[in-house]
């Protein structure tokens, strides 16, 4: 999350891409970062320590490519391995960024693939929409909503995100035509998520999404204790979401299932 976090992509053989981020409010000493993280990438290195090299004058991107004012690059060489890399403090998320992509020694193309592959990263989203993407399911959620949540599974993504008092869930199941074959579409949402929806009473009706059979679902909570949450809520000048809003539906090319719902603020039903 926009907290921290490391993605490691590898062909058959070793790590292609790296990326480290962490969050930095404060004053980066960026040359002092590259040279830790050097130092790190060298002790991985100790058995061809002597054929261990740096290049520190190396172009990989630049500034304006990367649209940062503190940014530097890097380059090392082993006896196995070689990455071109750059280092950056993005000052709008407060985020810190290494990004290096490694390859065997002798491939000559690798700086260019390095530049290509880099020079695509951005640390935050410029639209108002974060993409989250694990596993072939790829989603946008509202920039401003935190990931709190997830469960990864062989046969299921799911993912919670929170925004004050608001809550968005998505999910992708797999072997749909297993799950749906002696059920319909509708009758398999209330059996998976029958009891966490009960609470909103919610009520569905058969559509169609982006060409799939679908199910669109409602509904409102509002128990005595609900109730008086609104209220507190509302004493301390915030509102209470009340309404649940979601869709379901069935995907044959993929033989899976998605659902999204969200528990949601009247300003942001649409």
């Amino acid at each position: 999350d926009e907290k921290g976090g490391y993605l490691r992509i590898d062909d058959r053989d070793m790590a292609r891409l790296e990326i480290k981020w962490t969050a930095s409010p404060g004053f980066v000493d960026l040359e002092n970062t590259v040279d830790k993280y050097l130092q790190t990438v060298k002790k991985g290195h100790k058995a061809d320590d002597d054929q261990f090299s740096v290049d520190r004058d190396i172009r990989v991107v630049s500034k304006r490519q990367m649209q940062k004012d503190s940014l530097a690059t890097f380059a090392w060489h082993a006896q196995q391995q070689q990455a071109y890399g750059a280092v950056w403090v993005c000052k709008q998320c407060d985020q810190t960024v290494i990004a290096q992509v490694l390859g065997r020694p002798k491939e000559d193309d690798l700086l260019y693939t390095a530049q290509r592959v880099i020079s695509s990263i951005t640390d935050h989203p410029t639209d108002g929409w974060t993409t989250w993407a694990a596993y072939g399911f790829v989603c946008q959620i509202p920039e401003d909503f935190t990931l709190t949540g997830q469960q990864l599974y062989s046969a299921l993504l799911k993912f919670s995100f929170t925004r004050d008092t608001e809550t968005i869930e998505v999910g992708r199941w797999g072997m749909a035509d297993t799950l749906l074959r002696d059920q319909t579409l509708d009758q398999w949402l209330q059996q998976e998520l029958g009891k966490e929806l009960s609470r909103y009473k919610p009520q569905s009706d058969e559509t169609r999404f982006q060409g799939h059979e679908a199910v669109a679902f409602a509904g409102i909570r509002m128990p005595p204790l609900q109730g008086l949450k609104r209220f507190a809520l509302h004493l301390m000048g915030r509102q209470a979401p009340h309404k649940l809003l979601g869709h379901a539906w069935h995907c044959e090319a993929t033989n899976k299932i998605f659902v999204v719902h969200g528990l949601l603020d009247a300003a942001n039903y649409e």
